[in-house]
């Protein structure tokens, strides 16, 4: 179904997610970690997983290599050390602005909600440069009232020559 054929129901729930996703890219840029793991649901799943070659990524987190593969409070004990500056990568932070576009969104039978974006992070170290990366996202929501939780995150970096931290902050 093209976004033309969508109902109103349908494009309404793509402009919720859109603006959802939005939110979650603005909280990471401007540091608000708290009301950015508020995003994500208690048992939430966020996978970035690796390249095998150029056509195959690693389908099995628990059996193959990823970048980052985290549950809810593995992403807490992250921000746990950020906060802390106990990562000493990362310090001091760069600054980063997400560029996001949501490319679908589909109501699933269970209710759960399945939506995909593409993405471009630009972030700035004084000391290191400036850097792009980019990629998709492909999600698994849940509304929660009239927003929305996040039951897992799969981000796909395109970048198969990873140049600096991966990190919460820069994918």
């Amino acid at each position: 179904m093209t976004q033309v054929e969508m109902s109103k129901s349908d494009t309404r729930l793509f402009e919720r997610v859109s603006a959802f996703l939005s939110l979650e890219a603005g909280l990471l840029d401007s540091r608000n970690w708290h009301e950015w793991l508020a995003l994500y649901a208690v048992d939430a799943v966020y996978w970035a997983p690796a390249w095998v070659d150029d056509y195959e990524m690693t389908s099995d987190p628990m059996r193959q290599t990823s970048l980052i593969y985290a549950d809810r409070t593995e992403l807490e004990a992250r921000v746990f050390r950020i906060e802390g500056e106990d990562s000493y990568a990362s310090m001091p932070l760069p600054h980063t602005a997400h560029v996001i576009t949501c490319s679908a969104v589909e109501r699933r039978p269970n209710g759960q909600i399945s939506a995909r974006a593409s993405w471009i992070v630009h972030y700035f170290w004084r000391t290191k440069g400036a850097f792009v990366r980019g990629g998709r996202y492909e999600y698994e929501l849940h509304e929660a009232g009239d927003t929305f939780k996040i039951a897992m995150k799969k981000i796909i970096i395109h970048d198969d020559r990873v140049v600096g931290p991966i990190d919460i902050y820069n994918i």
